[in-house]
């Protein structure tokens, strides 16, 4: 008798082997809508124009179902969604839902294509079709809404015990654990120029039951261009790369990276693939015929390879807030005793104003041209007679007469600093040039005034 059993059980074994290593033939790839899972039942549901195919995972058996659709429906921006064992087909684009009955599409809704909420997240949580964030019309969606079976409407659902909301987001990832929907790698609107949008590294958090935001922190960016649709893998969401795989568990903030298995690189990226009972099942193309779509599955073992890495998917805010706060708290001080060091030393300095100067509590003011020689004799080590010249001349006067003008103009200058700060010499000198002694070349005395750091490099 126990023979007898070890040799059934060798027998299901070798079976069951030689099942999950067969693959099926499912359709012309230019012919598939959609794919579907119904992990109640074992089966994937693919849908085609006017039919769709069950494949029982249990016997890899397909069955064919001719349906009746609706003249206004197009499997193409119709998302599939299982609720109570009932197919339902929401608008990618807005509030246009529709309901497989009696192998009959038909719209159900009293909502219109409103295309508000495209690119959103569409989910199923406690029996209701969800859809969070979307883009529609320069702005993006930071709230869930669900359908209303009973209306027969969409209801917004609203974060009412939240002291902070995440930004709007479309064509983004989410992950649903038990009652926390987690939010990430979106797109979101650049707030001052409309037009433009951006990936947004934001990791949220939403809990159902207690209706509540909460901000997990940054991670890096997915580029999600060269990448199929996710796959949900026991608490995680696995994606496929041309060089390996990654799986996010955003719950325990890890990010692994592993080589490819066996079959991973060959999945079809434009198609839906499902984990299932600890095992991966998935579509490929035929390798004689690339339009032929095929149908496997593959244990965990032969899908995924070796672990290359582990890390952290974000990066903790809590800890980031702190240090910030720390850093802010420094830099602040520092400013404030840099301000503080600052206005001490303007009380000491002369400190040169728009139109003029300002010594401890004194002003005294200037015309436009004295200010230029200012600025010029402040801003270089030595000026020449020249530029001071340009400043000051007329050009109805000979240059004998310019010459007696700037002399003037810079006697009226040393006059009225000296007036200002009290002292006797003149802080305005002159004196020829080492390099061509025809030339005059002017200077002031810097440590006077209150100068800026680049002032002072000069």
């Amino acid at each position: 008798m126990v023979l007898k059993k070890k040799l059934l059980s060798a027998v299901l074994l070798l079976f069951a082997n030689l099942l999950f290593s067969q693959s099926v033939y499912v359709g012309k790839y230019n012919e598939i809508s959609n794919t579907s899972l119904d992990s109640a039942n074992n089966t994937i549901f693919v849908f085609f124009k006017d039919y769709y195919k069950k494949i029982d995972l249990e016997t890899f058996e397909i069955d064919s179902v001719k349906i009746v659709v609706d003249p206004q429906f197009e499997f193409k921006g119709a998302y599939p969604v299982l609720v109570n064992s009932n197919y339902y087909f929401v608008n990618t684009h807005g509030g246009i839902v529709y309901k497989l009955q009696n192998d009959t599409i038909k719209r159900i809704d009293n909502s219109f294509n409103h295309k508000m909420q495209i690119n959103s997240n569409i989910f199923v949580y406690d029996d209701k079709i969800v859809r969070y964030g979307g883009y529609g019309f320069w702005s993006a969606r930071n709230f869930f809404t669900y359908f209303d079976t009973d209306l027969l409407e969409w209801e917004t659902i609203s974060p009412v015990n939240s002291k902070e909301v995440p930004k709007g987001t479309f064509d983004g990832l989410f992950l649903l654990d038990k009652d926390d929907a987690y939010i990430f790698n979106g797109k979101s609107i650049d707030d001052f120029n409309k037009t433009d949008m951006y990936f947004n590294n934001e990791v949220w958090k939403y809990n159902f039951k207690l209706k509540t935001w909460s901000y997990l922190g940054t991670s890096d960016v997915i580029d999600l261009s060269n990448l199929g649709h996710p796959i949900r893998y026991k608490k995680s969401l696995l994606m496929i790369y041309t060089n390996g795989i990654s799986t996010i568990d955003i719950g325990n903030n890890k990010h692994i990276k592993f080589r490819h298995g066996k079959y991973s690189y060959n999945v079809l990226h434009s198609l839906h693939h499902y984990f299932l009972n600890d095992r991966f099942y998935f579509f490929f193309f035929s390798r004689e015929n690339n339009n032929n779509v095929y149908f496997r599955s593959a244990s965990e073992n032969e899908f995924i390879g070796d672990i290359i890495s582990t890390e952290s998917f974000y990066t903790n805010h809590n800890f980031l807030k702190g240090s910030f706060s720390l850093v802010a708290f420094l830099m602040f001080s520092a400013l404030l005793a840099n301000f503080g060091f600052k206005q001490f030393k303007k009380r000491k300095k002369i400190v040169l104003l728009d139109n003029g100067m300002r010594y401890q509590n004194k002003f005294i003011e200037f015309d436009e041209k004295a200010m230029k020689i200012l600025q010029l004799l402040v801003s270089d080590e030595a000026v020449s007679s020249h530029k001071i010249l340009n400043i000051v001349e007329e050009s109805q006067y000979s240059p004998a007469h310019n010459e007696r003008i700037k002399v003037q103009k810079l006697d009226e200058i040393n006059l009225k600093i000296k007036t200002l700060i009290g002292l006797s010499n003149d802080i305005i000198q002159s004196k020829k040039s080492e390099v061509d002694k025809r030339i005059r070349q002017y200077f002031i005395n810097k440590n006077l005034f209150f100068l800026s750091k680049k002032d002072r490099l000069k």
